[in-house]
């Protein structure tokens, strides 16, 4: 139950460390061309969703 626990706590660290597994057992995936089509995703998606996400933190007040 304690290694539950703290894998809860730490699921970013977890996360990030499975995805390089990840990336590291299967590098075909995220080449340009691949499947996740990354010249598109990082270049427009990523950074968009970013830019969104930072425009929806701002205070209202100081928008106005």
């Amino acid at each position: 139950m304690r290694l539950l626990e703290r894998m809860r706590k730490e699921w970013f660290l977890i996360g990030i460390v499975l995805a390089i597994a990840g990336a590291k057992l299967e590098p075909s995936i995220g080449v340009n061309g691949g499947p996740l089509k990354p010249e598109i995703t990082v270049s427009y998606i990523a950074v968009a969703t970013i830019f969104f996400n930072s425009g929806l933190s701002l205070n209202t007040e100081f928008l106005t």
